[in-house]
């Protein structure tokens, strides 16, 4: 009978460690989808406040509008997968548009100013890898 009952605490234990993993994923990627946001908001006031080229000031403000619809996406809990995957497209064709026309710039100013954002797109995208990477493993099962 004690042998029964570890055994039930053991399984529901490793359960929940499991559900609280995959709470915890989902909140990582909604806390780095609101870090781009908010650094692509900042990108694209500091492109205001500079006066930058209009084209710039136009990338930076559609990167930041991309990324506040993803991160609406990723919190929505009625989006699907696939919903969070287009978001994530998008969002990443803007940022890597934005990123080429920093790079073509060749300014460090820009280059700075930039640099938060790719830090937050980059664990963005660490986390719709995991995501993807866990959505395969359990399907291979």
């Amino acid at each position: 009978m004690s042998t029964l009952r570890n055994n039930l605490l053991m399984a529901a234990t490793i359960g929940l460690m499991a559900l609280g993993g995959c709470a915890t994923t989902g909140g990582s990627l909604s806390s780095s989808a609101s870090r781009l946001e908010r650094n692509a908001y900042a990108l694209h006031d500091e492109a205001r406040d500079d006066d930058a080229r209009s084209g710039f000031q136009r990338d930076a403000s559609e990167l930041a509008e991309e990324a506040r619809e993803f991160r609406r996406t990723v919190e929505d809990r009625s989006s699907s997968k696939e919903d969070v995957r287009e978001a994530f497209s998008d969002v990443s064709k803007r940022y890597h548009a934005m990123r080429d026309e920093v790079e073509r710039s060749q300014s460090r100013e820009a280059e700075q100013e930039f640099r938060p954002v790719t830090e937050a797109y980059l664990d963005v995208e660490r986390e719709m890898r995991s995501r993807d990477d866990r959505d395969r493993y359990a399907s291979d099962d």
